[in-house]
């Protein structure tokens, strides 16, 4: 059984060994290269002088060999019988390919649920340094909080690249299922449409009740977590400014869903988003005070944005 608590793991790596049968396409897919390879670097076969050793033989007495017509075809045919091999082998790979697409795209909900507790690990390990580094804005302010601050600040960059690999794994197994786009009652929904923060925040319309689908205009509504552009709310970075919000707020519900898990709570709350906006109206962020993004940039050359008051 595959150890999933190891950090060093690559999380896709994690997650194709819950595949059904994906590892065993692999073997398979090596083994034709290894045999393309070698039939690709085989020199060409040099014709045999036949003729000269028949005379030979004959001239000295020698009986003429029995099998010179069996050599003479085989040294003709032997570029023909490595040239057929290299066109069978090379169907046989296209069809390797299109297995192995389809092992992945029938078993991307394995891989899926292989990646929760790689997440809930890294979470139990991520929420403390978080807490350590609330109101912390650069190295300096890391030495004077404490050493539990410097501590979770160098090693916060290590937790931010773990999470960018769980979710980027999960994208990849998601996107083999739904493809460009997936049919739901309200239409078709393109990929990023249905997975982007939906696929990382569980009950994204209770921590963002204010959303409602299709906001355009003066209707805008910016989130409550960090964007740089309001009326693209859904185009987040994972990176540290991304992670420590998601761990700050109490009302997040992280998680990752299947593919069906993932419509299923996509379609759910924008019914219920849909219906709540025609009979109440959205609280509007009007007195809000205007905040501007501020770059920082680490002693460790990790760099990230925070929101701040104009």
């Amino acid at each position: 059984m595959t150890d999933t608590s190891t950090e060093q793991r690559d999380p896709l790596d994690i997650a194709r060994d819950a595949i059904p049968g994906f590892r065993a396409v692999q073997t398979a897919d090596r083994t034709v290269q290894q045999r393309l390879a070698e039939l690709r670097a085989a020199p060409t076969v040099q014709p045999v002088n036949l003729g000269t050793e028949a005379f030979e033989a004959v001239t000295t007495g020698k009986p003429i060999p029995e099998d010179l017509g069996r050599r003479a075809v085989e040294a003709q045919r032997a570029d023909e019988y490595r040239t057929a091999e290299l066109q069978i082998l090379m169907g046989v790979e296209k069809r390797l390919q299109n297995h192995g697409d389809n092992t992945l795209r029938d078993g991307a909900d394995h891989g899926l649920r292989a990646l929760r507790p790689v997440l809930d690990e890294l979470l139990d390990q991520a929420r403390p340094m978080a807490a350590a580094l609330n109101g912390v804005h650069d190295a300096q302010g890391a030495i004077d909080r404490g050493p539990d601050a410097v501590a979770a600040w160098s090693g916060f960059a290590a937790i931010v690249t773990r999470y960018a690999g769980i979710r980027s794994a999960q994208r990849k197994l998601s996107q083999y299922v739904i493809g460009e786009s997936v049919g739901t009652p309200f239409g078709s929904v393109g990929f990023r449409g249905i997975f982007d923060v939906w696929s990382e925040i569980e009950n994204l319309t209770e921590v963002w009740p204010e959303w409602a689908p299709g906001q355009k205009g003066e209707r805008i509504v910016r989130p409550p977590w960090p964007v740089e552009y309001p009326h693209k709310p859904f185009e987040v970075q994972h990176d540290r400014e991304w992670v420590l919000w998601l761990l700050s707020d109490p009302k997040v519900r992280l998680w990752v869903p299947t593919v069906g898990e993932l419509t299923d709570a996509y379609v759910a709350q924008r019914r219920d988003a849909g219906e709540q906006e025609g009979k109440a109206p959205a609280k509007r962020r009007t007195h809000e005070t205007l905040k501007r993004p501020v770059r920082y940039r680490g002693s460790d050359g990790g760099e990230w944005a925070e929101y701040q008051e104009v």
